[in-house]
């Protein structure tokens, strides 16, 4: 059945411009949008009361609320304002706010009269002032002055009321609407742009919400001016209306006027060809009117293609009764059948997303090829990927127990902020349940320090913390150094993130060519902030393993090359950084250094011995021996000792060192936090994990030439050294070719068991390296690699290699299978 529907222009719950405005049918639009804007509200019980009077202490507070003053209202009050209104009144602090603002004033007698009713001149000079007016622009002739200029601004439309009337809430509410909408005084700015950070677009359609479009978030509606974020419930009656919207920080919805217009809904009872029947009728429609569905913009010709049996199919109609566009609405949408389910993203796996929703987080698995919506667009999850960021959303909808589809759209991440003082939190609308985490580990709010760079996520509530630091010469910015998008630092280049860090490397800022500096990494590894080298929080100089020393050519700002000894030093953190140096540092090569700063280059040191620190790890108690561990401790195993050798690390953590027992002779550095832990440590070949591992398959004692398959790939090599022993061995790996190399030890007897972390062998239990090589050995001299699953699921006999004892931090490398 045909159901014409007539909407005759409500105020709604919006800014837009006076213009579009008719007839004042629905104040309680108006004040949803004065309640949104925090300027009037209704009572305890929902109640507007559009018909009671407003008193002067009413007005008061309402004419400071939409002002700029709207922040300056200061409670706890301890001296009246007026004999008739104490500190303890509770509009004491409004009417304060309003005299000193100069938006209100009392009586000769010292008075204010709270309770009186605000009459409509008084109401009127109160919002005259609130957009600037003074008393010279208002004349002597009260109240006629205030208000022609108010008539003149056009404030007063719609309010209907005359001189000395006592205004109502209806009144006073369109008074202040009529109000934002107008420019303040010698600016161009309305007062809704100024001091809301509002505005409002004319001529908007809204297209979708999640109803029609299930790929939208649910918190979303699409329409001709962009996608908007609304908070709380969306009036789902607006979806196809054209109006006025009012939009804050160019993406969150505020609030939608509609405009007068007839809109006619029908029923689809088939489809012929290119016509839709609606209600059993055939309608002429012009086949390029504009066609709304879902998200898309189509022809009526190209919509009838799309339209079923029990779609709705609505008409728009302008005042003069023509179509001015259509909109198709696909049955299920409006059951809402077609569900998201709404997750926040925390990190990325290869083929899954770690989510958070609800308090909790939960691991979705998603193809490649999974269908995922961006921006409207119809992509595959493989391709958006990397795209995707820690706090950016992602809308999930499922087929029984697997993805069906996703739609993505970027977070609301803030940041970055550099910390400067212990109030950092200010920053960001946290609460008391806003998880606070520092370099991956959850802290307390008040083990934020200095320098660290900072994020908010509202959608996790959640601050991230990052301390990654990098110290070295200034040397150069691209493209220029009047606009930087990136610096280069000691030999590496560096991304600029912040306008903070904009600033202080640009030709205005504080940094010139040549400075040592220290660069604060974001959470993407980019400039988010940058301090003298000497001012960085932490209590000793940076800190790192020689791996690589000589002489190189460098390229100075003005692109003149010079020629410069030079060291790269890899610090706990796992940051290799190449420094121009003041001499040859060859000797220090595989030692521990200190690093230091003079004249644009580089010093080292070599770093004292630390033979007073030593125990069993235990990672559970976060506990080296006798100390505590920092929860963000960071751990550099190396390995190489003499200049001469060739120099390999790992980054390892904590738990890869379990149950090891480290003697003081293998601790080359550490060092302490501010709470007395060990945020840093420096090792020597502990765990063996910065060698390669794999089998040698053929051996030439004659040439010293040796055939070795790492993990698949087989090379021949010529070495200094020889061994006849093939199978299983260490390798010490230059970029040309063997350093060293080692048999590795196997264990007596057969794995009896075997998963994916452990081998059991004689009923005893040991751990399988991360990077575990599993062959199929097929001959005297044949290894096939095949995968460590092969080997579980498999019929084989397996016999286990290894580096050295567990206890010593050794590991199960190879596994040759039988």
């Amino acid at each position: 059945m045909k159901k014409i529907i007539s909407f005759v222009l409500a105020a709604a719950m919006s800014l837009s411009t006076l213009p579009v405005l008719a007839d004042w049918n629905n104040d309680e639009d108006i004040m949803s949008l004065l309640s949104e804007l925090n300027i009037m509200v209704g009572d305890d019980d929902g109640n507007l009361r559009l018909d009671d009077n407003v008193s002067r202490a009413e007005f008061a507070k309402i004419a400071v609320a939409s002002s700029s003053y709207k922040d300056t209202v200061a409670t706890g009050l301890k001296v009246s304002p007026f004999k008739d209104v104490t500190y303890t009144h509770w509009s004491a602090p409004y009417i304060k706010a309003a005299v000193s603002a100069g938006i209100a004033e009392g009586y000769v007698d010292s008075t204010f009269r709270p309770d009186n009713t605000v009459s409509y001149e008084e109401a009127l000079t109160m919002v005259l002032k609130v957009l600037g007016y003074t008393t010279q622009d208002f004349g002597d002739s009260w109240p006629y002055g205030q208000m022609g200029l108010a008539n003149s601004l056009e404030i007063t439309k719609n309010v209907n009321a005359e001189q000395g009337e006592a205004l109502t809430r209806r009144q006073v509410a369109r008074l202040i609407y009529n109000t934002l909408d107008t420019k303040i005084k010698d600016n161009q700015s309305k007062l809704i742009t100024s001091v809301f950070d509002s505005k409002v677009i004319e001529g908007v359609t809204i297209i979708a919400s999640h109803n029609e479009d299930s790929s939208l978030g649910t918190d979303k509606i699409y329409t001709t001016a962009g996608t908007f974020e609304f908070d709380g419930n969306f009036n789902s009656d607006y979806v196809g209306r054209k109006g006025d919207i009012v939009v804050k920080n160019d993406e969150d919805f505020v609030s939608f006027t509609p405009r007068d217009q007839r809109v006619e809904e029908y029923t689809v009872s088939n489809v012929i060809g290119s016509d839709i029947i609606l209600d059993g009728d055939m309608y002429n429609i012009n086949s390029n009117t504009t066609t709304y569905y879902k998200s898309q913009a189509l022809t009526y010709e190209n919509a009838a293609m799309q339209a079923e049996k029990g779609d709705t199919f609505k008409l728009f109609k302008n005042s003069n009764g023509s179509v001015d566009y259509a909109m198709l609405v696909a049955k299920d949408s409006e059951t809402g059948t077609d569900s998201f389910d709404k997750y926040v993203i925390y990190s990325l796996l290869s083929d899954a997303v770690i989510c958070y929703k609800n308090g909790s987080f939960e691991q979705i698995d998603i193809t490649d090829g999974t269908t995922c919506y961006k921006d409207k667009n119809k992509s595959t999850y493989g391709a958006v990927k990397n795209e995707m960021a820690m706090g950016d959303i992602l809308y999930v909808k499922m087929d029984g127990s697997n993805v069906d589809y996703v739609s993505y759209e970027k977070g609301n991440m803030e940041g970055p902020v550099k910390v400067t003082n212990s109030n950092w939190i200010a920053n960001f609308d946290t609460n008391g349940s806003t998880t606070v985490m520092r370099s991956g580990n959850k802290v307390d709010a008040s083990e934020i320090q200095l320098n660290d760079i900072i994020y908010y996520c509202k959608d996790l509530n959640m601050v991230l913390a990052y301390t990654d630091k990098v110290t070295g010469v200034y040397e150069k910015a691209s493209p220029t150094k009047d606009s930087p998008t990136s610096v280069t630092i000691s030999g590496k280049e560096y991304s600029v993130e912040s306008v903070d860090a904009f600033n202080a490397l640009s030709s205005s800022g504080t940094f010139k060519y040549g400075d040592t500096v220290t660069l604060l990494l974001g959470r993407n590894g980019e400039v988010a902030g940058v301090v003298g080298g000497s001012e960085s929080t932490s209590s000793h100089t940076t800190v790192g393993f020689v791996t690589e020393t000589g002489k190189k050519d460098f390229t100075n700002p003005d692109n003149t090359v010079y020629s410069s000894y030079y060291a790269k030093v890899v610090t706990p953190d796992g940051t290799v950084n190449e420094y121009a140096t003041s001499s040859d540092c060859s000797s220090l090569k595989c030692a521990v250094v200190n690093v230091s700063f003079t004249n644009g280059k580089a010093s080292l040191s070599r770093a004292k011995g630390y033979d007073n620190v030593s125990g069993k790890f235990n990672s559970e108690k976060n506990k080296f021996g006798d100390y505590t561990l920092a929860d963000d401790v960071k751990i550099l195993d190396t390995a190489g000792t003499a200049s001469d050798d060739l120099a390999m690390y790992t980054r390892i953590y904590p738990q890869r060192l379990d149950g090891v027992t480290i003697k003081s002779s293998s601790v080359l550095y550490y060092s302490k936090n501010k709470a007395g832990e060990i945020d840093e440590l420096i090792l020597k070949d502990i765990t063996g994990d910065a060698y390669k591992y794999g089998v040698i398959t053929a051996v030439d004692s004659t040439t010293h030439t040796y055939t070795i398959d790492i993990d698949g790939t087989q090379n021949t090599y010529a070495t200094a050294f020889s061994t006849n022993v093939k199978g299983p061995h260490r390798f010490s790996m230059n970029q040309t070719g063997i350093e060293s190399m080692r048999q590795l030890s196997s264990y007596p007897s057969n794995i009896t068991s075997l998963t994916r972390t452990e081998a059991k062998i004689n009923n005893q239990t040991y751990l399988l390296s991360d990077k575990v090589i599993v062959y199929h050995k097929t001959d005297v001299n044949k290894y096939l690699k095949i995968t460590l699953d092969d080997a579980i699921n498999g019929n084989y006999k397996l016999t286990a290699y290894y580096d050295k004892a567990q206890t010593l931090g050794g590991r199960i490398r190879i596994i040759i299978a039988q």
